[in-house]
């Protein structure tokens, strides 16, 4: 395994799925053959990655049912909430590649009909001005509509990201610059958004 600089994100346990070990995943590659090939690792936090063979995996809506080895109980799969899916970045498939090339190439770019890929947003920290509001590090897709889920200092902000909300990504510097709408900060901030609007 190398190090963590080659790693790339493709996706993220969310919760398990029944009582015999299936977990729920958000999945952001474009290929499933990461699977297959048994190229997924786990990654929580700075630990180390570990091997993840997926036995089998099936859509469910936006998400993925997966079946991972050596998880065979809910109260398996509870120990893995929140664990990164990762493979290393040579085994990138071409359309994934593409993908990845595209939005670093547009990265200062408006969003003018453009969004990165995913796996670069996730864990950019968000903007509005020069405020830090916190980082990006969960994207859900309830009722087909793209929410990023904002959490700094304990507190969370279900972000809707939609073209007019955004103003610019630096992919670069890891960071996405937001125009949220009037009154929305204020919802889940309520003890900061004068500092954050001024």
């Amino acid at each position: 395994m190398t190090s963590d600089t080659s790693l790339v994100f493709i996706g993220k346990i969310t919760r398990p799925h029944g009582i015999r070990g299936e977990v729920c995943a958000q999945y952001y590659a474009e290929s499933y053959d990461y699977f297959k090939k048994n190229q997924v690792f786990l990654k929580a936090g700075k630990l180390p990655p570990k091997p993840c063979t997926v036995k089998n995996f099936k859509e469910q809506g936006n998400l993925l049912i997966l079946k991972i080895e050596g998880i065979n109980s809910r109260t398996d799969a509870e120990l893995y909430r929140n664990y990164d899916l990762v493979i290393e970045e040579s085994v990138l498939t071409d359309s994934d590649l593409d993908a990845m090339n595209a939005g670093m190439q547009d990265e200062d770019a408006k969003q003018e009909g453009y969004a990165p890929y995913l796996h670069h947003i996730v864990g950019s920290t968000a903007f509005v001005g020069s405020n830090d509001i916190g980082t990006i590090d969960e994207i859900a897709f309830p009722a087909g509509q793209e929410i990023w889920f904002i959490r700094k200092d304990g507190q969370e902000i279900l972000f809707p990201a939609v073209s007019e909300f955004i103003e610019r990504y630096d992919l670069g510097n890891k960071a996405v610059y937001l125009c949220p709408p009037e009154g929305l900060l204020e919802i889940y901030l309520s003890d900061t958004s004068s500092d954050i609007n001024e």
